[in-house]
């Protein structure tokens, strides 16, 4: 078994187009996406919460709403879900309207007016800076047709420290689940589909070698290459590029391990109606790329139009990288992420079901 295993290995790394899939096509985009600076302003959603009511409420709302770079939304939310957003990075502000914003005699028995609260996390300090100056600088404006204030009393910020993520590190877990799941699935359909042509399965079937420690070999020595491809992408984005990993680099590796797990189970699916490697290589490229774009890698499923998000969830690729991001991102244990295995296992069950019903030796 270890010899098969370590033979496999040998004749994957003398596979070139093993080599490009498992390396250099994803620490290509890895290289790609770092060159970019994905930290620029951009445009912040904002929710308001209005306990006053009163006209000068309204207009503070209405000047809000002509903040160019402030996209704000004034549905019914209750304080601790729109924290809970804020924390979780749903939501980038939350501005909340005290009762006494429209009671001078309130205020005044206060010794001064209520402070509008603005509720952010420590994601985008830059950003944060410049929403922080710009409400603050709105409620100034509207105060001072009254008595002299205080500028600093006008707003109080409440920060919600959380770990430092940026879009490459997000990124970066997607070209992780990106490199592994194009590499399980063409190199395995054209491994098999080039043993097929050969005559090679055939041959094993009068071998007195046991045919499932041929397949348990392939699918080990596999899972180990995704192992090694995993630390060589994470290295870079983390050492070349200042990416952050958070969470348990072991959980990650397992995460990584089950996800290629599926994709090689696609591809042995896939190797059984390829009639030719050229032809086994097209339809991985036919079945990866779909993935690619729709199952989150490089931006967020619920950017997507229509029904996509949720068609989304459908894709095996889907749950890995929100597992993935859970773990080594938010920093959570690999047990909070169990609906996200549940599905993975789901998926490690049916491609395993469907391959050994499809698949062909000669």
């Amino acid at each position: 078994m270890v010899a098969l295993v370590l033979a496999n290995i040998k004749m994957m790394s003398r596979n070139r187009q093993a080599i490009f899939w498992a390396l250099f096509f994803p620490l290509m985009l890895v290289v790609v996406f770092g060159l970019f600076d994905f930290n620029g302003v951009g445009v912040a959603d904002v929710a308001v919460i209005d306990q006053s009511g009163g006209p000068r409420a309204e207009l503070f709302r209405e000047r809000l709403e002509e903040i160019e770079f402030l996209e704000l939304e004034f549905e019914e939310i209750g304080f601790d879900d729109a924290r809970d957003k804020v924390a979780d990075g749903d939501l980038g502000y939350l501005i909340i309207i005290p009762e006494l914003f429209d009671d001078p005699a309130g205020q005044a028995q206060a010794e001064g007016p209520a402070p509008v609260t603005l509720v952010y996390s420590t994601r985008n300090p830059d950003r944060n800076q410049l929403v922080d100056g710009a409400v603050r600088n709105l409620v100034s404006h509207i105060h001072s047709d009254g008595a002299p204030v205080v500028p600093s009393q006008l707003l109080t910020a409440e920060v919600i420290q959380v770990p430092e993520v940026d879009y490459f590190d997000n990124v970066l877990l997607g070209l992780l689940g990106l490199g592994i799941m194009t590499n399980s699935i063409i190199s395995i359909a054209v491994r098999i589909s080039t043993f097929r042509n050969q005559s090679i399965l055939k041959r094993l079937l009068v071998t007195p070698l046991p045919i499932w420690k041929f397949f348990a070999a392939e699918i080990t020595a596999h899972v180990l290459l995704a192992l090694v491809q995993a630390g060589i992408i994470l290295s870079l984005g983390v050492f070349v590029f200042g990416g952050h990993i958070h969470g348990n680099i072991v959980w990650v590796l397992a995460i990584t391990a089950l996800g290629s797990i599926i994709f090689l189970n696609i591809g042995f699916i896939l190797s059984a109606w390829a009639k030719s490697p050229a032809a086994a290589s097209g339809m991985g490229n036919a079945v990866a790329l779909p993935m690619m774009f729709l199952g989150g890698t490089f931006f967020s499923t619920a950017a997507l139009p229509w029904i996509l998000p949720q068609l989304s969830l459908a894709l095996p690729l889907t749950p890995m990288l929100a597992a993935l991001r859970d773990v080594a991102i938010d920093s959570a244990p690999i047990w909070d992420t169990w609906p996200y295995l549940a599905a993975m296992g789901g998926w490690v069950a049916a491609t395993a079901l469907a391959a050994t019903k499809v698949f062909k030796f000669g």
